[in-house]
């Protein structure tokens, strides 16, 4: 099946994505957590879905790209952004789902202040 339903078949958000993207599961976390029905479109199995990827984006296939009830769109979006995106949408995210999206991020600059700390003999 090319489109996965995750809430119901009018969704408020369709996002476009693929498996491999390293962006996607930071922004399922953002929208599973807020609770926030959306409509997962993988472009790599659906090609209407990589068209319209291709026609937001000026003929990219950049992932994940939202688009929104009202027509808008966000690709690539940041952790701040899209919480800003669902915030006034009305939706609420946990601060656990801010903390788990930005995971890889935080275990890279806690790896950089460990080196930094080791190296000027600090511990």
């Amino acid at each position: 099946m090319a489109a996965e339903q995750t809430e119901s078949e009018n969704s408020p958000i369709i996002m476009y994505a693929h498996p491999t993207c390293p962006q996607v599961p930071a922004v399922t976390q953002l929208l599973n957590g807020s609770g926030v029905p959306y409509t997962y479109i993988n472009i790599h199995e659906d090609r209407a879905g990589r068209e319209r990827v291709r026609q937001i984006n000026n003929g990219y296939e950049s992932v994940p790209t939202l688009v929104f009830a009202d027509g808008s769109t966000l690709t690539e979006p940041s952790t701040p952004e899209l919480r800003k995106k669902l915030s006034r949408l009305g939706y609420q995210v946990p601060l656990k789902d801010r903390l788990l999206a930005n995971l890889p991020r935080l275990l890279f600059i806690g790896i950089i202040l460990w080196a930094v700390l080791e190296f000027l003999e600090i511990i």
